[in-house]
């Protein structure tokens, strides 16, 4: 129980941070090394340094390496929000392209379009063709 309100706590996290970027205001301070660590956490740690990492933007490149292999992670959460955060760090995550376009390979529409659309703020070359039922294309 507690386990499933932190979860939740995770995701109300990332929406938010979500929601508030972009809205004129300067996001506070990241810092990334600090986040970094948490990649190495359980899901719940692993979430909530992806929301936070995902504030930086392209300025979050550095962390490509450690978050790839979370593009694998047995915990789908962590997949998406990892797949959100390359797609926010942008064309510097061009490096990802594959490993996204492997996870295109799924059931779950959630994964899909979380990965389209990080795909398309990478390089839109990389979604040519690709459809997802609810997502632009």
């Amino acid at each position: 129980m507690i386990l499933a309100c932190f979860r939740h706590a995770a995701c109300l996290l990332l929406g938010v941070v979500l929601l508030t970027s972009g809205c004129g205001e300067k996001a506070p301070k990241v810092d990334l090394s600090a986040k970094l660590a948490g990649l190495a956490g359980d899901a719940d740690a692993k979430a909530i340094a992806l929301g936070e990492i995902a504030q930086l933007g392209p300025e979050a490149a550095p962390a490509i390496p450690k978050i790839i292999p979370l593009l694998k992670d047995p915990d789908p959460l962590v997949r998406r929000n990892a797949a959100y955060v390359l797609g926010m760090i942008g064309p510097a995550a061009k490096v990802a392209i594959p490993d996204l376009k492997a996870m295109l390979d799924t059931d779950i529409r959630e994964q899909m379009t979380v990965v389209v659309n990080a795909l398309r703020a990478i390089d839109p070359a990389a979604v040519a063709g690709v459809k997802v039922e609810n997502v632009s294309n």
